[in-house]
Order: structure tokens, then sequence, then C-alpha cells
């Protein structure tokens, strides 16, 4: 602020300086004209030269005296500018430093908060997958289980038809499910598998062939739905109520 102020008043001084010697100057040159008027009628030594620097000095004191309120007003405004110059860089700077503390908060918060989304992301996944590993080896282990019975249950149906002869186990197995068939004679033997194959019916036999040659683990068939024709359908409902489909039993109640 001191420094500011002696710049100032130096530039003022320099001014009021450059002023002055323009007005002496032109006081100087007026003096110099009249003198010359009157050393026409009367001759005059000049000044000598501390004399002149003196009179100049005097003049500046002066004439300095005189502007010294109008300095000290335009220092004293100077100097209310500089200071609300500062005034207002200091609440700028203030408020600069309050959003960036509120921002760099914000920011930490947000880092915090997605730290904690990630880690609950990540226990989230290792969970599921740990679940998920321990879903597979428990159905893993009841396939295991159900294999074991299944294969179990199958030797032994195979070893109670491998006992029985062939004409009594074919009609059996013939009418067991395709899959369980296919299971109990895919158990036995070759032989025995043979044996008891060649009592069945040829077309019953050439199916669980088919079905053998797949391999197990054997998938229980559909069975098939067969619609039976509309004409046959149609007979069948005018015929009365009282009256059986089979014509034995018709005939024997008509001749009852």
């Amino acid at each position: 602020m001191k420094k500011i102020w002696i710049v100032t008043f130096l530039f003022v001084f320099i001014g009021v300086l450059q002023g002055e010697n323009k007005i002496v100057a032109d006081t100087t040159t007026k003096n110099t004209n009249s003198e010359n008027t009157e050393q026409k009628n009367l001759y005059i030594p000049p000044p000598s030269n501390s004399q002149n620097a003196s009179n100049r000095l005097l003049q500046c004191n002066a004439i300095f005296d005189a502007r010294k309120e109008e300095l000290s007003e335009k220092i004293r405004q100077l100097d209310e500018k500089t200071q609300s110059i500062q005034a207002l860089e200091n609440a700028t700077q203030n408020l600069l430093n309050q959003r960036e503390a509120k921002l760099k908060e914000r920011e930490s918060a947000l880092s915090a908060k997605l730290k904690e989304i990630e880690e609950k992301e990540s226990n989230f996944k290792v969970t599921s997958e740990k679940k998920e590993s321990n879903i597979k080896a428990l159905i893993a282990k009841n396939e295991d289980i159900l294999k074991q019975i299944d294969g179990a249950k199958n030797n032994k149906l195979a070893q109670t038809y491998a006992k029985m002869k062939d004409s009594k186990a074919a009609p059996i197995i013939e009418n067991l499910p395709e899959d369980e068939a296919a299971s109990i004679l895919f158990a036995l033997s070759a032989q025995d598998m043979g044996k008891i194959l060649s009592k069945m019916d040829p077309k019953k036999a050439a199916t669980l062939t088919e079905v053998l040659k797949k391999g197990p683990p054997f998938e229980k068939q559909k069975p098939k739905t067969t619609q039976k024709p509309q004409s046959e359908n149609s007979e069948n409902s005018q015929l009365p109520a009282n009256l059986d489909k089979n014509p034995d039993k018709n005939t024997q109640n008509s001749s009852i």
C-alpha cells in the first residue's frame, strides 16, 4: 500500500513539475519580452543561476501547496479503490475456496459411495457364484444317487427276470413302458436279452431294439394318442345306450 502511494505521489509530482516548468517557461518568456522592452529604456543586469534556481523552487513549492488538497483527494480516492479491489479479491478467493471445499467433499462422498457399491457387487457376485456352485454340486450328487438307485433297481430286476423263463419274462417286459423295458434288457447279458426278445412280439422287439441302440439313459416315450374315425364314433353314438359295443355280449343279452 505504501509503495502504491509513493509511486502515485511521484507520478503526480513529476506531472506538476512538468506543468510548472511550462508555466515558468511561459512566465519567463513574457518576462523576457517585457524585459526586452524595458531594456530599451533601462538596462538591468541579468540574475545569476543560483538565484534563478531558488526562484523556480519557490514557485514550485507555492504551486504544490496550492494543489496539495487536490493531490490528497486523488490519493484518498486511489486508496479507496485499491481497498475495494483488495476486498473484492478476498471475497472472490473465499468464495472459490468454499466451492472447492464443497466440491472435494462431494467427490469424496461419491468415491466412498462408488466403493461401497463395488464392494456390494463383488460380494454379491462371490455369493451368487458360491451358491450356484453348491447348487450344481448338489444336483450332480442327486443325479448320481438317482443313477445308482436306478442302476441297483434295474440290476435287481434284471437278475429277477434272468432267473425267470424266457416265455414268462418276455410278456411281462413287453407290457412295461419302453424306457423301463429297455433299462431292464440293457442290464441283462446279451444271451438273456436275445432270448427274451425272441419271445416277444416282433414289432415290440424291433421297437425295443431301436431304443437299446441309442443307449442309456433311456427317456420315457410319450404315449401316442390315436383318434377314432368319425364314422365309427357316429355309428357308436347311434347305438342304444343299453347295447354294449362287444357283439358277443350283445347276443348274450338278447338271448337272456
